[in-house]
């Protein structure tokens, strides 16, 4: 009876270990599949950039996220900035495209392949366009500007339906000493997740268990360095995926990096279009001076090229004159909220920092 005990505890052991040993081996395989998968998705590309893109001198790197069709909406950006204004300033633009959904019947590769050919400032991943994918397409642009303009002193990441004016954002980037840490942009805090399967931002409880997210930055406009974006890409390949992007990069990775997020100064951001509009009317109409500097553009693809112009005349022109007190945008404007930057979800709460 002895000797059978023994047997079977022995037994037990061998199957137990077995099992032991097939779990772990299979988790491992599991890990290393989803890390080569996930390094793949940053580092694999269709279109790059031409090579003299990033120089030793580069200051600032502009990356866009843009769906590979909105071609009207990247000639706005080229033409409100152009690539010789943008090399006053030692600061070069990338669009960050994915491969055309079959769905899709209004553009061609062929199409792709010329702009980038004319252009050479087309990062375009293998993966599919798909907004469950633009967290992939957010890191492969972090991912590219940390390796390949690893020398340049700031990263700017946009979504190409935003409208911003490029000398404020460099003359706010020049009053910053120390950029070590650095990640600023338009702070949402004690956002929670969308369990509501109707709601376009619905998360499920697998993709994400936590009841409420870690303050992140606004996807529309956010400003970083080199350094911090290869972290969070190198952090990114361990990490439990997350489909909405501007929570997984700004929010969870870089919590788990323990990075501070820092604020844009006061009045620098404007939430509503309508808003963005009353401010560039003043300017063509009364010769107020917009001193905004990030807002949406409504639907309207043109509107990043026509408040450039219209600070571009302000500024060459001599002619506008500062807001009023009484003249204050959002008490005089009525914003109906079209499109806000917090989204179905975000309560925004203000911090400002102070830059040194």
């Amino acid at each position: 009876m002895r000797r059978k005990f023994v047997y079977m505890s022995l037994l037990f052991g061998i199957v137990l270990t077995s099992w032991i040993y097939w779990k772990s081996n299979t988790e491992f395989n599991n890990t290393v599949t989803i890390l080569r998968r996930k390094s793949y998705t940053l580092i694999d590309v269709t279109l790059k950039p031409v090579s003299t893109t990033c120089k030793s001198q580069t200051f600032l790197v502009i990356i866009v996220t843009s769906y590979v069709g909105h071609v009207e909406l990247r000639s706005a950006h080229r033409r409100a900035m152009p690539a010789e204004e943008l090399r006053k300033v030692n600061a070069t633009r990338v669009f960050l495209l994915a491969q055309i959904p079959e769905k899709e019947k209004y553009i061609t590769q062929s199409a792709i392949n010329d702009e980038s050919n004319t252009f050479g400032d087309i990062l375009q991943g293998k993966f599919v366009e798909n907004y469950r994918n633009l967290t992939y397409k957010h890191l492969m642009g972090l991912k590219w500007a940390s390796t390949t303009c690893h020398e340049a002193s700031f990263i700017l990441k946009v979504d190409d339906d935003t409208v911003y004016n490029l000398n404020k954002t460099y003359n706010l980037l020049k009053t910053i000493d120390n950029p070590t840490g650095l990640l600023m942009g338009y702070m949402l805090n004690n956002t929670k997740p969308r369990r509501n399967k109707e709601n376009k931002w619905y998360v499920t409880y697998d993709e994400y268990p936590r009841s409420e997210y870690p303050s992140y930055l606004s996807g529309w406009y956010y400003i970083t360095t080199p350094k911090v974006a290869a972290a969070l890409c190198d952090e990114a390949i361990y990490h439990p995926y997350l489909w909405i992007d501007d929570i997984f990069v700004s929010g969870l990775l870089r919590e788990s990096l323990g990075i501070k997020l820092k604020q844009l100064p006061d009045k620098f951001w404007l939430a509503y279009y309508e808003l963005l509009e009353c401010c560039l009317n003043d300017m063509i109409k009364k010769s107020i001076k917009c001193d905004y500097v990030v807002g949406p553009n409504g639907g309207r693809n043109n509107l990043i090229l026509e408040f450039n112009d219209a600070i571009r005349n302000c500024n060459s022109w001599s002619n506008c004159t500062v807001r009023s007190q009484d003249q204050d945008l959002e008490k005089k404007c009525i914003a109906h909220k079209e499109r806000t930057i917090f989204g179905d979800g975000g309560k925004a709460e203000i911090q400002y920092v102070k830059l040194k």
